[in-house]
């Protein structure tokens, strides 16, 4: 993606903010159990960004939870937001929940990386959530 327009993001509270200067290489949405429970939703939308693109502006010591011995989980030690997960078989790359990115942001993957993955594992309750009305706030 030649005109890529630099990322910026951060935790809820602000105390750990970064820039992405590099287009993500894939994004997904997790429906894995792992994703599901850590991140207390349906599923988790993760864009896969090279390493050397990602760089911390503010903060950066996080929180972080091994979810096996090869995935790491990082969250604000102060509000608690999941933001980045290191692969140890992907080292080159940084996993970041897309919902910590500035909300018109592009993450710039290539189309044909969107998709739900894990599928299989998806939560059960979510089926036709989208035939669900839709209001602005806690309307009904």
């Amino acid at each position: 993606m030649p005109n890529f327009t630099e990322i910026k993001g951060s935790c809820f509270c602000g105390a750990n903010q970064f820039t992405i200067t590099q287009p993500a290489v894939d994004t997904h949405h997790c429906h894995c159990s792992i994703c599901r429970r850590l991140q207390g939703a349906a599923f988790v939308t993760l864009s896969i960004f090279p390493r050397d693109g990602f760089h911390w502006t503010k903060g950066g010591d996080l929180q972080t939870y091994n979810s096996s011995d090869k995935v790491h989980r990082n969250r604000c030690k102060n509000c608690g937001s999941p933001l980045t997960i290191d692969l140890d078989a992907m080292p080159n790359v940084i996993a970041v929940s897309r919902a910590c990115l500035d909300p018109n942001a592009d993450p710039g993957q290539p189309p044909e990386t969107l998709r739900h993955a894990f599928w299989p594992d998806r939560a059960p309750w979510l089926e036709g959530a989208e035939t669900l009305p839709k209001v602005a706030g806690f309307d009904k």
